[in-house]
């Protein structure tokens, strides 16, 4: 699934589901919650200021490359966001 670039940044009530669904509380609290995009929980690390998207489901996971949200692994996506 891709997300085109469409979609606009919806800033509003943090979503943390997602989150806490997949990570620890330790883990969470390096997060910062960035807003959604349609379906997709955007969240920010703290110390590697990179992105780990979350769809809403919890269970999709999207790297933005090329201007559009494209689905990745779990692994893929906490790697990325770790290094």
């Amino acid at each position: 699934m891709t997300a085109g670039d469409q979609l606009t940044i919806d800033v509003g009530e943090p979503n943390w589901k997602p989150l806490e669904a997949n990570l620890s509380p330790d883990e969470c609290a390096d997060f910062m919650y960035m807003g959604r995009a349609g379906e997709i929980e955007l969240y920010k690390h703290r110390w590697t200021r990179r992105y780990l998207n979350i769809g809403r489901n919890s269970q999709s996971f999207y790297r933005y490359c090329g201007g559009k949200y494209v689905e990745i692994t779990q692994a893929e996506a906490l790697d990325h966001v770790r290094c």
